[in-house]
């Protein structure tokens, strides 16, 4: 199995994740979207190191990720209720499973960051979760 492989593996299992066990009604990961049907979740890809593990010839990558969270098109009455509490729907869905199905040695939540999200000069109110996995591959 090729690094792409288990690498993308692991994006699809957070994609699932979600999906599953969140309050979100759209997912979307590397396709094309429009900003209809929300609550709405973009996964994307972030910078993630590759390092030596500590075994023979594994490596081991901290896959990182976010997921932007695209809830309401207008200011939240309260942000307890009507934001922060859907975020904490998602990060609970990363942590129901924390090897994403056999995808990932471990994944955890690493940020949490509800706020406004500007897109095409719109703003929305949501926020971003960050999120950190353990991924070792031997060639």
């Amino acid at each position: 199995m090729g690094y792409y492989i288990k690498y993308k593996a692991i994006f699809d299992a957070v994609k699932a994740a979600v999906v599953a066990k969140s309050s979100i009604k759209t997912v979307v990961l590397g396709e094309q979207f429009t900003l209809g049907g929300l609550p709405r979740a973009i996964i994307n890809a972030e910078p993630s190191p590759i390092g030596q593990a500590t075994m023979g010839e594994l490596t081991e990558t901290k896959v990182r990720g976010s997921i932007v969270l695209v809830i309401l098109e207008y200011e939240p009455k309260d942000w307890f209720t009507d934001i922060i509490s859907v975020m904490g729907d998602v990060v609970d869905a990363i942590l129901a499973d924390r090897t994403l199905g056999g995808a990932a040695f471990d994944c955890i939540p690493i940020g949490f960051a509800p706020g406004e999200i500007k897109f095409k000069g719109k703003t929305f109110y949501g926020g971003v979760v960050r999120w950190e996995a353990v991924l070792q591959y031997a060639p």
